[in-house]
């Protein structure tokens, strides 16, 4: 069963995950706590108020933002292919 192994802020709103199978690299939540309904967060420190859901597994921003651990690896996944032909999509 994929697993997060690691989860930690990083500058700038983004986010390292490493996962079981090996894959890690980082994803941008910029535009995501951008929207009107995550602007009540903007004064709270972001690197304080991350962690992994004991039950989902999946990563929580500000107890209030659930990220699958799914959908974040298989982005991570799909960047690291397009990367291996020459395809760069910039902040994930």
């Amino acid at each position: 069963m994929l697993r997060i192994l690691e989860v930690r802020p990083l500058e700038d709103k983004k986010i390292f995950i490493k996962y079981s199978d090996g894959l890690k690299g980082e994803i941008s939540l910029k535009k995501l706590l951008a929207r009107e309904e995550y602007k009540r967060f903007k004064d709270k420190n972001f690197k304080e108020c991350l962690r992994i859901d004991e039950e989902s597994g999946d990563v929580i921003v500000f107890d209030a933002i659930k990220l699958c651990k799914v959908a974040m690896h298989e982005m991570l996944r799909l960047r690291k292919q397009m990367e291996k032909v020459g395809i760069y999509l910039g902040d994930g």
